[in-house]
């Protein structure tokens, strides 16, 4: 009899439940559990309750904590959707082609090479993998371009090895030698300039034999907002390099022209001149190896400035951000990507350079200096094994090719580093 007691008086208490949780939730858990907590339920209260047709305090109080959770939970998924609103979606879809320039360099000294000699390597595959998700990440160059799309100043593939538990960075040189399809061969850089995004990915997947899984791009101006965001980035300069930024344009704002050797806090405007630097040798590199690897220690430094800020910081630094990049990359995907880095628990972050040292010249082509592979396969090959691993040969292999028509070159790759938190 007790049993049918109880759900009788749970079909009587329905109307008084649900208007209890369509009430204030904040009210409700201020009054009744605080009720809950000064007296004690006992059988009797309980039991009087019942006979009365409510429902049991606890009772009461258990269906608010879980509405609560359930509004939360909500809530959390809204505020995802809502964040994630501000970026700028694209399929590219609207590109238009722009005619190909040369970019006339410098070429005093360089071996001149005759462009109908040269023979750029075509394998025909793009290789994948399940467990590795490949990203291109661009820096648009639009300085003095009139408004029209310029050249890619920083071209990197962001990846996630899933198996291995790892980020990688591999930076592309931008004077590196391609066959970019529908025009002539030319820098990587040219490429963009061209055709946009699209051409872009087709040429760095053509050359490198690697399928990418997404883009972003971040003009000049959004870079310099991300690190003042984020409250500035930590970059060590020598005083060659401290010298050359103060007496020159790179810090295209003058009175951020005041940096000093040694380490220290860059705004955006700065860190963006420094990363644009290439007639002054870091500690190892020079030229455009220069510039390449100070944008890897200015990323590194972004990473790093992320992994001090809290979860309250993000979340506001965050909600500014998204809306300087463009992606071809939807929601769903995004947030699947997320939640997969999120699961690596690592806070390393590897990098790579392309081409790779001993396998290219400094040559001048059609009046630009740029670096022609000696060799595509040589550069593919260290890719593929610094991105996906040493390939597999037992059943449970996970690599595929998936075939292309088109030529394929091939790229620089300086020995990945470990860059440690």
């Amino acid at each position: 009899m007790r049993d049918n007691e109880k759900n009788d008086d749970l079909d009587t208490s329905k109307d008084d439940m649900l208007n209890d949780i369509t009430k204030s939730l904040a009210d409700q858990i201020n009054e009744d559990m605080g009720d809950t907590l000064n007296d004690v339920s006992s059988t009797d209260e309980v039991e009087e309750a019942e006979n009365k047709g409510r429902f049991p305090r606890w009772a009461k109080v258990l269906t608010i904590v879980l509405s609560v959770i359930v509004v939360v939970a909500i809530g959390g998924i809204y505020a995802v959707n809502h964040y994630l609103d501000r970026i700028n979606y694209t399929k590219w879809e609207d590109t238009e082609k722009q005619e190909e320039e040369f970019e006339q360099d410098d070429t005093e000294g360089l071996e001149v090479v005759d462009p109908e000699s040269i023979v750029l390597d075509n394998s025909s595959v793009l290789r994948t993998d399940k467990d590795v998700i490949n990203i291109l990440l661009v820096g648009e160059e639009a300085i003095n371009d009139g408004g029209s799309r310029g050249r890619t100043d920083c071209m990197m593939i962001a990846t996630i090895n899933v198996k291995q538990k790892a980020l990688k960075l591999t930076s592309i040189m931008r004077d590196l030698y391609v066959s970019i399809p529908g025009y002539s061969d030319n820098k990587l850089n040219a490429a963009y300039h061209n055709g946009g995004m699209p051409l872009l990915k087709e040429t760095i997947e053509n050359n490198f034999d690697i399928e990418l899984d997404g883009s972003v791009l971040v003009n000049f101006d959004g870079f310099e907002q991300i690190i003042d965001r984020l409250g500035g980035v930590e970059i060590t300069l020598t005083s060659s390099e401290a010298a050359y930024l103060n007496r020159t344009n790179y810090i295209s704002n003058p009175i951020y022209r005041n940096v000093k050797t040694g380490t220290q806090t860059l705004n955006g405007n700065q860190a963006l001149g420094y990363s644009r630097v290439r007639y002054v040798k870091t500690e190892t590199e020079r030229d455009d190896f220069g510039r390449t690897s100070r944008q890897r220690t200015v990323l590194n430094a972004i990473f790093e400035k992320y992994k001090s800020k809290s979860l309250t910081d993000l979340v506001t630094i965050l909600y500014d951000i998204l809306p300087l990049a463009t992606t071809d990359i939807d929601k769903s995907t995004i947030l699947n990507y997320l939640t997969t880095v999120v699961t690596l628990g690592t806070t390393e972050l590897e990098t790579l350079r392309l081409p790779i040292d001993s396998a290219y010249s400094n040559t001048s082509v059609r009046g630009m200096s740029v670096l022609l592979p000696n060799t595509l396969q040589d550069n593919i090959d260290a890719l593929h094994t610094f991105i996906f691993g040493e390939e597999e040969t037992t059943d449970d292999s996970i690599t595929n090719t998936t075939d292309i028509n088109s030529t394929s070159s091939s790229t620089d790759v300086e020995n990945a580093t470990s860059l440690q938190p």
